[in-house]
């Protein structure tokens, strides 16, 4: 039984997930608004923003470095339930807050991106949420991080290892 709970604690959600359908009618929730758990608008500041694909890494990697932020790639979907768990938390819990300070995140959706650019990006991965650590050209450096990195998708499990990535 042990065996079969630490699996399912280390499984993220998979590609496999993504021919998991959402509702009729609903959105991409990106970034909500603190406090507001149905906001589905997307931020548009630097910390948290979504990009049109990798293409755009190497230009939001330089607005990172002119605004003394790292700058990382996150891969989500709308659909994968630990993607919703940071997004709802990553600036409105305190725990949350404190890993991500100092970032820049690019956010790409792995449902409208192109998979072929994804993959000639370096950003291939069978599971999400994923982060991976960009150079200052807007390229992978080998550093990721993923679900399996916590357990329960909630700010005290995951807040500790993803400060421990982002201050590499």
């Amino acid at each position: 039984m042990k065996r079969v709970l630490l699996l399912l604690a280390l499984a993220a959600c998979t590609k496999a997930d993504s021919k998991t359908q959402p509702a009729p009618g609903a959105r991409s929730v990106n970034a909500p608004t603190p406090g507001d758990p149905n906001d589905t608008a997307p931020r548009t500041d630097l910390a948290w923003k979504a990009v049109d694909g990798p293409d755009a890494l190497a230009a939001f990697a330089k607005d990172a470095a002119a605004a003394h932020l790292k700058p990382y790639a996150y891969l989500h979907a709308s659909w994968c339930g630990p993607c919703k768990a940071i997004e709802k938390t990553h600036d409105a819990d305190p725990k949350m807050a404190a890993a991500f300070k100092g970032t820049a995140i690019a956010l790409i959706d792995i449902d409208a991106a192109d998979p072929k650019a994804v993959a000639a990006a370096g950003l291939e991965s069978s599971a999400i949420p994923v982060f991976f650590k960009l150079d200052a050209s807007g390229k992978p450096t080998g550093d990721r991080i993923d679900g399996g990195a916590w357990g329960d998708n909630v700010p005290d499990n995951m807040a500790p290892p993803l400060a421990a990535f982002f201050a590499k």
